[in-house]
């Protein structure tokens, strides 16, 4: 049949005539330890702790006799701390995922701590600024930002990209799901009659 792909485990022959198997040219993922990867463990095991200490403040009502507003919080939480946990064994063990052929990654290449504390920054920024000028625009910036550490070229593309999927998502949770997300003074009066 002319359209199949070759069996990987047959033997080719390259341009100097010599044999080698599909398997044998797959590079193998490098041994170690990624300071990369436990980064992600010890920031992932950390939201599953934060996750599960704060579920413990959600208030109760005396009323509840059913699953109750901390049993989600909880789960959440649990899968998270879970996850670091098995992540974390797998990264001391010195496993490191093999990347995919399409991807041109370098899986030897250093972590970049700049766009790292540049993503970082972005999301305390974030927190800090929904209250001051409104969720929409707060998501914006970051989206910005996180678009620029992440090797985005240009300004307008980075900001409008994300001023639209934040505004379009404030609507949809504020005036159909009634969730209270601070707006920003502009986009409450423009949207009043929603």
């Amino acid at each position: 049949m002319s359209g199949a792909a070759p069996d990987p485990d047959v033997s080719t022959t390259d341009a100097t005539g010599a044999h080698a198997s599909a398997a044998s040219r797959a590079p193998a993922p490098p041994a170690g330890i990624s300071r990369g990867e436990l980064a992600m463990v010890v920031l992932l095991g950390a939201l599953g702790l934060y996750l599960l200490l704060d579920a413990a403040n959600i208030a109760v009502p005396g009323s509840s006799n059913t699953i109750g507003p901390r049993f989600f919080p909880y789960l959440v939480g649990g899968v998270v701390l879970a996850t670091a946990l098995a992540l974390g064994f797998r990264v001391l063990r010195g496993d490191r995922g093999p990347a995919d052929e399409s991807e041109d990654v370098d899986p030897d290449a250093p972590t970049s701590w700049p766009s790292v504390g540049i993503i970082v920054v972005a999301f305390l920024g974030h927190a800090l600024l929904i209250n001051v000028i409104g969720w929409p625009l707060a998501v914006t910036l970051m989206f910005a930002l996180v678009a620029w550490a992440l090797g985005a070229r240009g300004v307008v593309r980075p900001l409008l990209a994300g001023g639209v999927l934040s505004v379009f998502v404030w609507i949809v949770f504020v005036k159909a799901l009634n969730v209270a997300l601070p707006g920003g003074t502009l986009l409450e009066l423009a949207t009043g009659w929603l």
